[in-house]
């Protein structure tokens, strides 16, 4: 089964980085496929994934892997100012989690 490490910047071990490889050894081609899985709580920054050989540890290889941070919520309303009982106005939000139940609620402020 092949070794594998996932490092950050400063060369030390990463915790929330996940690497499965399929099978876990290699093709009869020498190929090697797998999946790689970020928590939430890594921190944004470049990770090196290396893939060595067990058995001949002289045969590895390496990938770097760039985690960006999730984008701060943002919502708008427009117009944002209208007169008592007027029109609707429009509610338009970006940076939420692909598929969250939300909610809305309005107060005075």
């Amino acid at each position: 089964m092949p070794k594998i490490n996932v490092l950050d910047a400063d060369a030390k071990a990463v915790e929330g980085i996940t690497v499965s490889l399929d099978n876990g050894r290699s093709t009869a081609d020498g190929r090697v496929s797998g999946t790689v899985s970020v928590a939430e709580t890594v921190a944004a920054g470049t990770y090196t994934i290396t893939v060595t050989e067990t058995g001949n540890p002289r045969v590895h290889a390496s990938a770097t892997l760039t985690v960006t941070a999730v984008p701060t919520p943002e919502l708008t309303v427009s117009p944002a100012s209208i007169v008592q009982g007027g029109e609707a106005v429009k509610l338009a939000g970006t940076g939420f989690h692909t598929d969250a139940d939300m909610n809305a609620t309005a107060t005075t402020g």
